[in-house]
């Protein structure tokens, strides 16, 4: 796969060189995310969002609810406080007369202070994610307070005389475990079968079309990197069943609940091997609805040999929250 990492690598470093001849006034990437259509939501004042994102694959489905309430308080800063809900369906069923087991579970409640800023006509967005599961078992998480810290920066160029934006984009970061990142999610870190517990870092390069201002044609590689100890906590396989797949390809995952120490044992930790991940994802993103965006894709995991089909579905409930708290 090294020469989709080439490519995506050589599209960003030639549009910095003026691949296109001007550079629009544009919203970055983060706030398409997260903006309401209406002009009030990129005003200060409340921000609210619900969102599905779902991924599909050959051993499980795992979908997640998110229901976010935020707040903007300049054209800089914001943050965000949200609860994700976990639904879960593996082949790992403790009946005997069940071929699939259904859980529904909530996931750890996450906390993010953002800052957007332009330089040069390149967007730029930071983010500090702190989330906290508390119990393993009884939430869709590491049992651990994690932090995760995430940075995007985009250059958005006109196309000819085209409706049409052309926009590389890198994103880099790290965190003590991997975070569903439900403020700017990509689709190789949403509703993903596992979580990691250990110091990690990530990192994505990508490009996308922007076509009639509504449709949003991209594609990108990523890759996660541990360092040190790792533990790694299934969401498909029961924290209260033996039951687990193979473990072929590095799939840990697939095979225990929690993996640590010696590969299987729940002390110290593993080592960070079992914790890599590498890949590339593609994606078309239609937010001509009025407060609604759709976006579907597909991610491939090199490292794991797994390909996953993918959702979102994004409902921007700003313009209402405000109708009724400021009369907007």
């Amino acid at each position: 796969m090294r020469p989709i990492y080439t490519f995506l690598i050589c599209i960003f470093l030639v549009a910095q060189l003026g691949m296109a001849q001007a550079t629009p006034e544009t919203k970055s990437a983060a706030s398409e995310k997260t903006a309401s259509s209406s002009d009030s939501a990129n005003a200060t004042g409340p921000t609210a969002f619900v969102q599905f994102a779902g991924n599909n694959f050959n051993m499980a489905t795992v979908g997640t609810w998110d229901f976010d309430l935020g707040y903007k308080f300049n054209a800089h800063v914001s943050a965000d406080i949200g609860l994700p809900l976990y639904s879960v369906r593996t082949p790992f069923s403790i009946i005997g007369t069940a071929d699939w087991r259904y859980t529904t579970i909530i996931g750890a409640p996450y906390l993010d202070v953002r800052y957007d800023t332009k330089h040069n006509g390149t967007n730029i967005t930071t983010i500090l994610t702190g989330a906290g599961g508390f119990n393993m078992v009884k939430t869709f998480s590491n049992g651990r307070m994690t932090a995760d810290w995430f940075n995007h920066f985009d250059h958005p160029y006109q196309v000819g005389n085209y409706d049409v934006l052309f926009t590389p984009f890198l994103n880099f970061g790290g965190g003590t475990g991997t975070v569903d990142r439900q403020v700017m999610p990509r689709p190789y870190e949403m509703a993903r079968p596992y979580e990691t517990l250990g110091t990690i870092g990530n990192g994505e390069v990508g490009a996308d079309f922007t076509i009639m201002k509504h449709y949003k044609l991209g594609g990108s590689a990523y890759g996660l990197a541990p360092a040190g100890k790792q533990k790694i906590y299934s969401r498909i396989v029961s924290p209260d069943s033996l039951l687990g797949g193979d473990g072929h390809h590095n799939r840990y995952w697939d095979q225990y609940f929690e993996t640590g120490g010696q590969l299987v044992n729940t002390t110290g930790g593993g080592p960070s091997r079992i914790a890599r991940d590498n890949g590339y994802s593609m994606w078309l993103e239609v937010t001509k609805f009025k407060s609604l965006s759709v976006e579907v894709g597909y991610n491939r995991s090199v490292h794991y040999d797994y390909g996953s089909a993918f959702i979102m579905l994004r409902y921007n409930l700003t313009g209402i929250l405000r109708s009724l708290t400021t009369g907007e």
